[in-house]
């Protein structure tokens, strides 16, 4: 029964990062090759758009845990990858400048995780 309750708990957990992804200008879609969840973002003046999953390359399910940011070209070309502390460190960095910007598209690239 107490595993029960946890897997509502993650559903719950997740629904509400979802709502959090597409607040900011995220829209979710599902990858073919690795059958996950990403959030993704375009960036139409940079013809560039970004992707996030978890550290491990999979559908982000915690607000609490590390996040990476990957910047691809219009043709899918990798173009760089950064390690935030968490969904929060995301959200300060949108509260700065418009989804979208080629000034979001800096910053986040620009992005260094806090010392420990």
């Amino acid at each position: 029964m107490l595993l029960i309750k946890k897997e509502k708990c993650g559903v719950k957990k997740m629904s509400a990062l979802v709502a959090d992804f597409e607040r900011l200008g995220f829209w979710k879609t599902e990858t073919a090759e690795e059958n996950i969840t990403v959030f993704t973002m375009d960036f139409p003046s940079l013809k560039a758009y970004i992707i996030i999953t978890n550290d491990d390359g999979s559908t982000p399910t915690d607000p609490e845990a590390p996040i990476v940011a990957a910047c691809y070209s219009n043709d899918d070309c990798f173009q760089w990858g950064k390690e935030l502390e968490n969904f929060a460190a995301l959200e300060k960095i949108f509260a700065s400048y418009p989804p979208c910007s080629p000034e979001l598209m800096a910053a986040l690239g620009d992005y260094s995780l806090p010392s420990k």
